[in-house]
């Protein structure tokens, strides 16, 4: 099974690559005053990426020599570390899902809301790897060993932002519609807790996320 971890991904104005950190988000609502936000940033862990050293599960023989040791050796022994790989994940850098709902009221109808997660990320590396059979022009199958014999050059190394990222974030206050008022929070990057992005391989985006052509060209080999 390939594990995917999840990033916090910035674009600018023309969707061109700005940075990205490891997902792990901190939220600081909005004050009474509308002045400052309470609590001072990066405030209460929200969510994040999973990762970390299995307890159950050896070490596979295609992780040995990229994984560090501090990482697969955390419980004593040699332990399969994840995630894999990695894309984005957090709601507030992901896209929009729109799809028909039931409301509160009773209607149907169509809507759309930002997505994150599982349910971003992982979709997300599905469709670059069928992209990637595609360009190699046959089934690349259990895609982990290969995943790691590539080069690093295949992947964005994620490592901690050189200074604190967040996004301003407005909500409906009832989560529906406008009617009774906006809230607004602070969500700071890259609060990941016990688990950190360093460069390489790492325990929450593990070898990094798929750089673009580089990253087909290198699966679908010479």
């Amino acid at each position: 099974m390939t594990a995917v971890g999840g990033t916090s991904l910035a674009v600018d104005k023309n969707d061109g690559y700005l940075f990205e950190t490891g997902w792990g988000t901190g939220f600081s609502p909005l004050g009474p005053s509308g002045r400052h936000w309470n609590p001072k940033p990066p405030g209460y862990f929200l969510y994040a990426s999973g990762g970390g050293t299995s307890k159950r599960f050896d070490e596979p023989a295609y992780q040995k020599g990229v994984v560090p040791t501090s990482l697969s050796g955390y419980w004593g022994g040699s332990g399969r570390v994840v995630p894999d790989f990695a894309a984005d994940g957090d709601p507030n850098t992901g896209f929009i899902v729109g799809q028909t709902q039931t409301f509160p009221n009773g209607s149907v109808r169509y809507s759309e809301y930002r997505l994150g997660g599982t349910s971003l990320s992982s979709p997300l590396v599905a469709g670059i790897m069928a992209l990637a059979n595609q360009y190699a022009e046959h089934d690349l199958g259990f895609a982990n060993p290969l995943l790691y014999s590539i080069d690093a050059s295949a992947f964005n190394d994620i490592v901690d932002p050189s200074s604190t990222v967040a996004v301003a974030r407005v909500n409906y206050a009832n989560g529906v519609n406008a009617r009774d008022g906006l809230t607004y929070s602070l969500r700071t990057m890259n609060q990941t807790g016990t688990l950190h992005t360093i460069p390489g391989y790492d325990d929450v985006t593990g070898r990094g996320t798929p750089n673009g052509w580089s990253f087909l060209r290198a699966l679908a080999g010479p």
